[in-house]
């Protein structure tokens, strides 16, 4: 007996091995097939629709605000974050709303923006 005699393929305090528990900030976590999962309010995902503004400083569009919809209703009043990359997975740009309302935000990204033509990727977490 090594004091760890559980299935550490479901356990959230013994997930994956031994004494790993599934922890998580204002959400709840299971263990399934030996990972933590925690739980989400939009399961279906969501699409981005980008505004992009000329920067005659720069010399190129810039995306300014990005709007996020498709949020689920169980999504509200929770914080979003937006992250822009690029294709090597660089950070481009970031932004943020404090809570959700309704099933759409409006994402300013911070100044100057994010170089349009270099966004390949984006990650959007909710959280809260």
């Amino acid at each position: 007996s090594n004091g760890c005699e559980t299935d550490t393929r479901a356990s959230p305090s013994h997930c994956g091995m031994c004494g790993n528990a599934c922890m998580v900030s204002g959400g709840n976590a299971t263990c399934r097939a030996g990972a933590c999962v925690v739980a989400s309010c939009d399961t279906d995902g969501v699409s981005l629709a980008y505004t992009n503004t000329y920067d005659a400083t720069l010399g190129r569009y810039q995306a300014t605000t990005v709007t996020v919809s498709g949020i689920a209703a169980a999504c509200a009043s929770k914080a979003l974050a937006l992250t822009l990359k690029d294709s090597a997975g660089a950070v481009l740009g970031t932004g943020s709303v404090a809570s959700i309302s309704g099933t759409s935000a409006a994402v300013a990204i911070a100044a100057p923006g994010a170089n349009a033509n270099a966004v390949t990727g984006a990650a959007v977490v909710i959280s809260g």
